[in-house]
């Protein structure tokens, strides 16, 4: 395959997300996923197991510092040879916001019109697939459409009001999209993962004119309506997606990776999922550890009881401690006969002996990053 021949925009979320805490000092992209990824190693994966080099990540200025600190020279996903190129362009628009300044289209024009690629496909951090991008470039290259869109058939409730809905044709081309709306009684949607495959020649273009506007929107949204105007062919996407726009929907998804049949949906197609590598001793399980259906990083030290939890790196779960149901970030200490329940603790949380921490599956805790938690919170 032709190295040169694709190009790739990353970008952070689909839409404005409410996380609580959890993107206070990170964007989405840098959050934690099944204790020893990050949500942004997917679309770096799926673009490295497709043999793309050229990456342009166009990420919100905010909190951007932890998304340099994981990527660094890229090379865990092939972006650190000569031959390879990775960028990251930042904007300064508010991430709320569906307009754009002229930074933003700046940067993306000089990338592509330097790529000298022939496709570009498009893709976000928050909507984690694990999908073989060259089976997409395939189709998109056998129909004659400058615009392919993946696609997956999701109930109404994995779905959120930032979400992209397509009505396909019987010929697999969009007709139409419109944001989801949770009032709309059909029970199962074709939810556009906003992954596109674009031609760039064309891309370059619609961008062009897209920045003569005074209030150009973000490319998403321009993406959204060039796949209606050009009825867009429609490839359906049939594994794991987890659409994390939620603190709950971020939780489950972390949770339902503890389900064999989920893991291996996203983790053993042929597709190696890569992310920075740490050289650390395994975890130690002590002889009063107890566990049940959970998964742990390395350099940790188990003491306590975990059931059906995700467990991160440097974590310390002290003798009597229990954790159900819960995603322990890096660094987190759990003192002696203190219970965590249904909660997420953010990076080097410690929560002190006895202490209970008990949230809801429909709603569980957040505790912010670095906070010593000395009493209850349920």
């Amino acid at each position: 395959m032709n190295i040169d021949k694709y190009s790739a925009i990353l970008g952070n979320t689909v839409g404005y997300h409410d996380m609580s805490t959890l993107t206070s000092h990170r964007p989405v992209a840098s959050l934690p996923f099944g204790g020893k990824y990050r949500l942004i190693d997917f679309p770096l994966s799926s673009l490295a197991n497709a043999g793309i080099r050229s990456v342009f990540g166009i990420f919100q200025q905010e909190n951007i510092s932890s998304v340099f600190d994981h990527i660094r020279s890229g090379r865990e996903w092939g972006l650190s040879t000569l031959l390879s190129h990775y960028y990251l362009g930042i904007y300064n628009t508010p991430v709320e916001n569906t307009t754009v300044g002229p930074e933003y289209y700046q940067q993306l024009l000089t990338y592509l019109r330097r790529s000298g690629s022939d496709q570009t496909v498009a893709l976000n951090c928050d909507v984690l697939v694990n999908i073989d991008l060259n089976q997409v470039f395939h189709l998109h290259n056998t129909v004659d459409r400058p615009i392919t869109v993946v696609y997956k058939k999701l109930p109404s409730k994995d779905i959120s009001e930032v979400n992209s809905v397509l009505e396909i044709d019987e010929s697999d081309h969009v007709i139409s999209q419109k944001l989801f709306d949770s009032k709309d009684a059909k029970e199962v949607y074709n939810m556009s993962t906003d992954i596109f495959i674009v031609d760039t020649p064309w891309l370059i273009e619609k961008i062009e004119e897209e920045a003569k506007k005074e209030y150009p929107q973000k490319l998403r949204y321009i993406l959204r309506e060039l796949a209606v105007e050009y009825n867009a062919f429609a490839f359906e996407y049939t594994g794991y997606l987890a659409n994390v726009h939620s603190v709950e929907s971020y939780y489950r998804s972390n949770l339902d990776m503890l389900e064999t049949q989920n893991f291996i949906k996203l983790f053993s197609p042929n597709q190696k999922v890569y992310t920075k590598v740490k050289n650390e001793e395994p975890t130690y399980y002590a002889k009063t550890s107890n566990i049940k259906t959970s998964q742990f990083a390395s350099g940790s030290i188990v003491e306590g009881r975990v059931e059906n939890s995700v467990v991160s790196r440097r974590v310390y779960l002290h003798q009597g401690s229990e954790v159900r149901s819960s995603i322990l970030f890096p660094g987190v200490v759990v003192h002696e006969n203190a219970i965590v329940e249904h909660a997420i603790l953010d990076k080097g949380v410690e929560i002190a002996a006895g202490v209970t921490i008990r949230g809801s599956l429909d709603a569980p805790v957040v505790v912010q990053k670095g906070t010593i938690v000395t009493e209850d919170i349920v």
